[in-house]
């Protein structure tokens, strides 16, 4: 086969419309969510500041990262989420483990599931991950902790790539090739393992996230034994409903002279019919029409 008989030779073959078509289809969920957690995370640094070498205090994290005392504060509740868009401003693969895991298995995850359900899906994983931050804190007495990264949610959607594809092979570390069932049984004992260290008070305060990560581990495999659908947190019907009403309900513009254009139009058809087909092939309603026309006309010149 030659080069130019290849699928990718042809992009200049392509019809208008299939170029249209390829140009409509919907972007990739796990892209938009990648690129939009790596922006946030370089205006983070950009507008953070530098108290030292290796040391940059953030500006966004009092605001946006998920505290201790978040739970008693409904008001703050949104950095349940926003905390999940926030990484360390002193390690950078903090945020590119975390990125790349989300690119490599997102993308087969939101196939399965649908990029809308697959973003409930992230989202609500990183609800859960916050909560179980903030409700570790307060076991381990921990007044001023704060959580940040999106590791929950992204070991979440490694859970259900596990279960979805569990014979996959993936190569841990780069390097060992594994089932993808036995990655997720790895994630499990780690991090169950991890978050009964914490609690026990035997790990030292900060550090890995252990209760985030196993809170996005069970919600993944609640969702997939469960056969769970968070349907019910679609807003975008709503919201196209909403923008239909409003169009709906658009106020008309009274233009008087639109009536009168479209019956110019409408008196030049029946004209152009009586010259066709002569003044008997008329309807009713064209005579009508005629009618109405010509005693404006009347009424037209007596006023001038």
């Amino acid at each position: 086969m030659g080069l130019y008989e290849r699928d990718y030779g042809r992009e200049d073959e392509m019809s208008p419309w299939d170029r249209h078509q390829r140009s409509q289809q919907p972007k990739s969920m796990t892209i938009i969510l990648v690129v939009i957690t790596v922006a946030i995370y370089f205006i983070d640094m950009f507008t953070g500041e530098q108290l030292g070498p290796g040391d940059r205090q953030s500006r966004l994290l009092p605001w946006f990262g998920c505290w201790s005392e978040t739970l008693l504060r409904p008001w703050q509740w949104y950095q349940f989420l926003t905390y999940g868009f926030l990484h360390d401003q002193n390690s950078l693969m903090h945020v590119g483990f975390n990125m790349f895991g989300l690119w490599v298995f997102g993308r087969n995850v939101e196939q399965r599931m649908g990029r809308w359900e697959f973003l409930r899906f992230y989202l609500v994983s990183m609800f859960v991950g916050g909560v179980a931050g903030c409700l570790t804190y307060w076991a381990m007495g921990i007044d001023n902790g704060v959580v940040i990264g999106a590791s929950g949610a992204v070991i979440a959607v490694t859970i259900m790539f596990a279960c979805y594809y569990p014979q996959a092979t993936i190569l841990l570390m780069f390097v060992i090739p594994v089932k993808a069932w036995v990655v997720a049984v790895i994630f499990v004992v780690t991090n169950l393992y991890g978050s009964l260290t914490m609690l026990s008070g035997q790990a030292a305060q900060g550090g890995t996230a252990f209760t985030v990560h196993l809170a996005g581990v069970a919600f993944a495999l609640l969702y997939y034994f469960q056969h769970w659908n968070l349907n019910w947190l679609d807003f975008s019907d709503s919201g196209r409903t909403f923008r239909q009403s409003i169009r709906r309900t658009k106020l008309k513009i009274h233009d008087p002279d639109q009536k009168l254009r479209q019956e110019n139009e409408e008196v030049d058809q029946i004209l152009a019919k009586i010259h066709a087909s002569g003044e008997q092939s008329l309807t009713r309603s064209e005579r009508r029409v005629l009618e109405r026309h010509s005693r404006r006309q009347r009424e037209k010149r007596n006023l001038d």
